[in-house]
């Protein structure tokens, strides 16, 4: 028996190795090209079937379900706009104004506008007068309007305020339905306040009273208009050009139809070269409540 040594090398330089390599590939390339075929066109069957299934689904199967989800989105969208329309606006405000009176006292005044024509608030607020707090007061603006809180004669700790922030908190927004006011909200408040007006404005700048020297404002209030009233309250602000010197408020109980009420308002100071007197009604039209019964009215 004849022993080959392992590096001879057989024929034109094939190694035992390739050689055998080579002899398996003669007896089974046949089966391997059956097998890839086979292989790439089942890979083929899956991709194009489920490139198939995927348009079948979306226009035939799932093409009605998907229509209405995106009907539905839309439709949700909308009524998102709507709702976002509906709600109401944020009230605006003035700057705050701090007057200085007697006995180290200040006044404190803030003009609160209602942008909204469908939507009144009620609320509770206050000022901050450096870190110190007024007491809450209660406070409200219809639809469209401007009003005038203010805070008189507070005195504070710390001297010589000049300055104040104001708070709101407790804001309830009430809609103002048309079938509450007569179908037309503008129309609903001239027929019930209309008639009412302030007539006969006079400031004195020099008064006396109790021996004290004073300031004076006086104005008739006149209903004639059908309704009366339980309370109206008046903002009465001073001002030199268009700036507001001082401010105050006094409230009118009981006003019926048909009378006349002369007020007198004093202010504890004397008070020069006022150029004009502006008088604010505030009454919650929309409350029943701020209304004199039919009772009221003969008495």
């Amino acid at each position: 028996m004849v022993h080959m040594p392992e590096n001879v090398v057989i024929g034109r330089g094939f190694t035992e190795g390739e050689l055998k390599a080579a002899s398996w590939w003669v007896r089974n390339h046949l089966a391997i090209r059956t097998w890839s075929r086979i292989i790439l066109i089942g890979l083929n069957v899956l991709v194009w079937g489920y490139v198939s299934w995927g348009l079948l689904d979306a226009y035939a199967i799932s093409y009605a379900r998907e229509s209405n989800i995106t009907m539905a989105i839309a439709v949700n969208q909308q009524n998102l706009d709507r709702l976002m329309q509906d709600r109401p606006l944020n009230v605006g405000t003035s700057a705050v104004l701090v007057f200085p009176t007697t006995e180290d006292r200040i006044d404190i005044a803030v003009d609160i506008e209602n942008p909204n024509q469908a939507w009144w608030a009620e609320f509770s607020y206050k000022f901050n007068v450096a870190g110190e707090q007024t007491p809450a007061r209660q406070g409200f603006v219809l639809p469209g309007e401007l009003t005038t809180l203010t805070e008189l004669g507070f005195k504070s700790t710390a001297p010589n305020s000049r300055s104040a922030q104001l708070l709101i908190d407790n804001i309830r927004w009430h809609r103002v339905e048309p079938g509450e006011v007569e179908l037309d909200y503008q129309k609903y408040i001239t027929k019930r306040f209309g008639g009412v007006s302030t007539e006969n404005v006079r400031f004195e700048p020099s008064s006396v009273v109790a021996g004290r020297n004073a300031s004076r404002t006086t104005f008739d209030v006149v209903n004639n208009g059908a309704f009366g009233y339980w309370a109206i309250d008046y903002v009465i602000k001073l001002k030199r050009g268009s700036t507001v010197i001082a401010v105050n408020r006094i409230n009118v109980r009981e006003l019926k139809p048909g009378e006349t009420r002369n007020i007198d308002l004093y202010w504890y100071d004397t008070i020069q070269s006022v150029t004009q007197t502006e008088i604010t009604p505030i009454v919650n039209l929309l409350d029943t409540n701020s209304y004199l019964p039919s009772s009221r009215l003969t008495n």
